[in-house]
C-alpha cells in the first residue's frame, strides 16, 4: 500500500459488506496482521451493533457508529504495526 492509499478504507469495506449480508442474523470477521489474529468484530443486524473483541488486550467493545468501529479496528492493527 502507497502512503497515499487509505488504510481504514478496507476496513470499512468490510464493516459494510457485514452489514449488507444479511444471509445471517449476525455476521463474524476476523482482523489479521503478519498471520496474527488480533480482532473479532461481529454485526447483529437486530440490533444494528459492532462487536469488537481484541485479542490482545482481551478487551470487548460495542458500536453502533461503523466508523467508530472502523476507527478501533484500525487503531489495533496499527498498534501492532508500531512494534516492529
Amino acid at each position: 500500500m502507497s502512503k497515499t492509499e487509505s488504510e481504514i478504507l478496507p476496513i470499512i469495506s468490510r464493516l459494510e459488506a457485514m452489514v449488507k449480508d444479511e444471509s445471517k442474523r449476525i455476521q463474524v470477521r476476523n482482523f489479521d496482521l503478519y498471520g496474527l489474529n488480533l480482532a473479532r468484530v461481529t454485526f447483529d443486524h437486530e440490533t444494528r451493533i459492532f462487536t469488537l473483541k481484541e485479542f490482545r488486550g482481551n478487551q470487548l467493545f460495542e458500536f453502533d457508529n461503523i466508523d467508530l468501529a472502523a476507527i478501533d479496528i484500525y487503531e489495533t492493527l496499527r498498534d501492532l504495526k508500531l512494534t516492529f
